[in-house]
């Protein structure tokens, strides 16, 4: 049987909709095991989608009090999601998520998380329209985030999809956007085997699939990754969102077992 936890999550401390204390409660709810609540890390600009060097030790202190008032119902870990361009924490967590949410070019960093038309301007003024040189941008970003970030595992591989449901703005099967994302693939193994399937989109943007896609899950097994079901929650409805589906996904992509967090560490269970 799959155990229901999940270790990437947001509150109002960063870009969530709810409190930590309603998160923990709503994962009680649904039966979780243990839990994690992933902030994100401060970067070195302002921003309107991360912690802050002042709510940072406030979300520390407030993740002990929490897991001290809620023990034996649940266990609970306090993590980080860190960007790619973060500059890091002074602060100590239980786990890192390391992500990539933007693109450098021409002194400017552009979002890949933001909105379709955000994307989509971007790509027009940046990159001359190519959106195949920007899918390249970020996988070569990609290719570097274990170096940038020490993470314990890779979240949102394929963020830079985000808005292509359907193929709509181009082709995930063409050489010029999976070559690149191959090769950070290739390299992010050859450091960090574990990846999450993240289900987060499935429920906040409509796409049909986690990530990252069928097509690089296989890939991922091939070389030998690992997996941890990720529901990326912004609200408590979506803790452990689609979990059956891309437990069967990963099944159908070779994987005979997924990894989750523990006071012992990572461990695996079978799928």
């Amino acid at each position: 049987m799959t155990p229901l936890t999940n270790f990437h999550a947001h509150t109002t401390f960063d870009d969530g909709t709810e409190s930590c204390e309603a998160m923990v409660e709503a994962a009680i709810s649904k039966g979780c095991a243990a839990f994690g609540i992933s902030g994100h890390a401060p970067m070195g600009f302002p921003t309107r989608w991360c912690m802050t060097r002042e709510n940072e030790p406030v979300f520390i202190e407030e993740m002990r009090r929490l897991k001290e008032k809620y023990a034996g119902q649940i266990v609970l870990f306090p993590g980080v999601e860190r960007d790619f361009y973060s500059p890091g924490t002074v602060y100590s967590y239980d786990y890192v998520i390391g992500s990539v949410h933007y693109i450098k070019k021409d002194g400017a960093l552009l979002s890949v998380d933001d909105t379709e038309k955000v994307q989509t301007e971007d790509v027009r003024r940046y990159f001359g329209g190519d959106v195949y040189a920007y899918t390249r941008a970020y996988y070569e970003t990609v290719a570097d985030v274990v170096q940038k970030t020490s993470p314990d595992f890779i979240g949102h591989f394929d963020l830079v999809t985000k808005f292509n449901e359907g193929g709509k703005h181009f082709d995930e099967t063409d050489p010029r956007y999976l070559r690149p994302a191959l090769e950070a693939l290739a390299a992010i193994t050859e450091k960090q085997k574990l990846f999450e399937i993240n289900t987060g989109a499935m429920y906040r943007a409509g796409r049909t699939v986690p990530y990252p896609s069928p097509v690089l899950l296989k890939a991922l097994c091939e070389r030998g990754g690992e997996i941890i079901l990720s529901s990326d929650s912004h609200d408590g409805a979506s803790i452990g969102y689609k979990f059956g589906a891309a437990a069967e996904l990963a099944r159908s992509c070779g994987f005979t077992y997924a990894m989750t967090l523990t006071d012992k560490g990572f461990v695996g269970y079978k799928l």
